[in-house]
């Protein structure tokens, strides 16, 4: 079993445990950029396990740090915080367009999410859309507290991320049927 695959179990056992109807294999597509699924991950930030929770993150949900290392405790934990950035973003209406802005919430943080999609929102461009909001990102404008976001990394989080997830969320089928139209013996 590779490393992708030997957390399946847990990661749909805690995603239908505290986010009902989620589709598991969107937090398993995150974990796969967030830690490449290492448990002990610990980034150059200080994010750790599979899930890169910020002490500060983990601790404000009631985790400890130490506990974050916990790859049970780790995956609930990064669930609920992607959730509650879900629920933070009602003036998005599409669940897709949705789940984006959470994802770019739960990486570059809140703050520079509302700042580009206000920028969006006054220039009249699709606010309402990832699409229409990512590239306001960027611009000088873009601030909080006086400090630009990582602009380049929270796209290519949010962009790898949708980009894996609608590969795996291609039937099987079609995955063979393109497989074998490229001359390629398996999915």
């Amino acid at each position: 079993m590779n490393a992708a695959d030997r957390w399946d179990s847990l990661i749909q056992y805690w995603t239908e445990k505290v986010w009902p109807g989620t589709d598991w294999r969107l937090i398993k597509c995150q974990i796969g950029r967030e830690s490449a699924f290492d448990p002990k991950a610990v980034s150059s930030c200080g994010a750790v396990g599979l899930m890169q929770i910020m002490p500060a993150t983990g601790q404000y949900l009631g985790v400890s740090r130490e506990k974050l290392f916990d790859p049970e405790s780790n995956l609930k934990t990064g669930i609920a915080y992607l959730k509650q950035q879900y629920e933070r973003f009602p003036e998005i209406p599409d669940p897709r367009e949705r789940l984006q802005f959470a994802l770019a919430s739960y990486n570059g943080g809140r703050g520079y999410i509302n700042r580009a999609i206000a920028l969006a929102r006054k220039e009249d461009a699709s606010w309402q859309t990832w699409e229409g909001v990512k590239r306001h990102l960027e611009s000088d404008d873009c601030a909080v507290g006086g400090k630009h976001p990582d602009h380049r990394q929270i796209i290519a989080y949010v962009d790898g991320i949708w980009n894996d997830y609608a590969r795996l969320s291609v039937p099987l089928r079609e995955r063979v049927r393109a497989a074998e139209q490229d001359g390629v013996n398996g999915p």
